[in-house]
């Protein structure tokens, strides 16, 4: 009796996640994406926080300047937070208009938004959208969301995929989980439930940034400020028509860091929505059940229904021999993950901020 008591222990929360996840996966895939309209009807304030990204701002404006959109409704500002380099320099060039702030005590990316949210509320403009420096929009992203503000919503969160699927386990490991999380943030938005914020293409209303204030300088601002808006009744839509391609960490050294950061801010009660733990928890349901030879089956269902979801964010990213190779070294990679998610979570909030180095660069940002 007390081995099947263990095995429900195990099975139960199992159980709980991996359907939450099915039935999200599956409502994410029937989910009716809004028609953009005929006319534009949103104005558009760009916000790109920056801290020493001469190297990556390039490309980000480039692809602000191929957006199908009219020009006279958006407008491309970039916060120089504490910048060492050409940042600014690049920023004018590229057509932005730069914020550049000196603040040796406040610095990083919270009090950048902070202070950039501002300066693009007073402009005018009806949405501020922000974008981290290394990501590009996909040319039709702002029809999107024109589509989306004009459909009612007062925040939009778009997607965010990964484009170094193929830098070795870690890319590979980071772009099939950003693929899964499209399909989940999809189904939620489809259930009528609020979508997370992702830190870079969150869009906001100017009415919405009235009504619940950016003041959030903490190193997790998009976690602290989506649990604002979630007290002030304000629901979170995603976008999937608005696509971000951003830059994922490379090593394995750095995602660890990444996510480390990422465990700490959401807490010990979320644990369900890290997906390292998620499958630690499900392996672990699954030798229990097979020490103790009770409930086998039930622990196998669970585990090719969650194959299933993961097949389904490979297929998304696209198979090849070489992602091939990478899976076959991605197991390593989601333990050492579950390793630091554990850590994070007992590690509580970071207090100071920590940038994610880009490829090419050394651990110290």
């Amino acid at each position: 009796m007390l081995g099947l008591a263990v095995c429900l222990i195990f099975l139960l929360p199992a159980t709980a996640v991996c359907l939450g996840y099915l039935v999200l996966t599956l409502a994410g895939r029937s989910a009716v994406r809004p028609q953009p309209p005929t006319e534009h009807i949103h104005t558009f304030a760009i916000l790109i926080p920056a801290h020493n990204e001469e190297t990556t701002l390039p490309a980000t404006l480039r692809s602000l300047a191929g957006l199908d959109y009219p020009a006279d409704k958006m407008r491309v500002y970039v916060v120089a937070d504490n910048c060492t380099d050409r940042t600014a320099e690049v920023a004018r060039s590229g057509g932005a208009e730069c914020l550049v702030r000196t603040d040796g005590e406040h610095r990083g990316k919270g009090f950048a938004v902070a202070s950039g949210v501002g300066r693009a509320v007073t402009d005018g403009s009806d949405v501020v959208l922000i974008l981290d420096a290394d990501c590009e929009l996909t040319p039709g992203s702002l029809r999107a969301l024109d589509a989306a503000f004009a459909s009612g919503a007062e925040v939009a969160q778009a997607a965010v995929l990964s484009r170094n699927a193929d830098d070795g386990p870690a890319g590979y490991v980071a772009a099939v989980g950003a693929a899964l999380d499209d399909d989940l943030a999809a189904g939620r938005d489809r259930l009528g439930r609020s979508a997370a914020l992702r830190g870079t293409g969150m869009a906001f209303r100017r009415s919405a940034v009235g009504q619940v204030r950016w003041e959030t300088a903490s190193p997790v601002e998009d976690a602290e400020y989506a649990a604002q808006l979630r007290g002030a009744g304000v629901r979170v839509w995603y976008c999937g028509g608005a696509v971000v391609w951003c830059e994922s960490p490379a090593t394995v050294g750095v995602l660890c860091r990444q996510r480390r950061r990422w465990r700490a801010a959401s807490g010990v009660g979320n644990w369900a929505r890290s997906k390292p733990l998620v499958l630690a928890h499900l392996l672990a349901t699954g030798a229990v059940c097979l020490a103790v030879d009770a409930y086998v089956w039930w622990a196998a269902i669970l585990v090719l229904l969650t194959a299933g979801m993961y097949l389904r964010g490979m297929a998304a990213v696209g198979l090849t021999w070489w992602r091939a190779g990478l899976l076959l070294a991605s197991p390593a990679v989601v333990l050492q993950l579950v390793g630091v998610t554990l850590a994070g979570l007992v590690r509580g909030k970071p207090t100071a901020w920590d940038r994610t180095p880009r490829l090419g660069e050394t651990q110290a940002a």
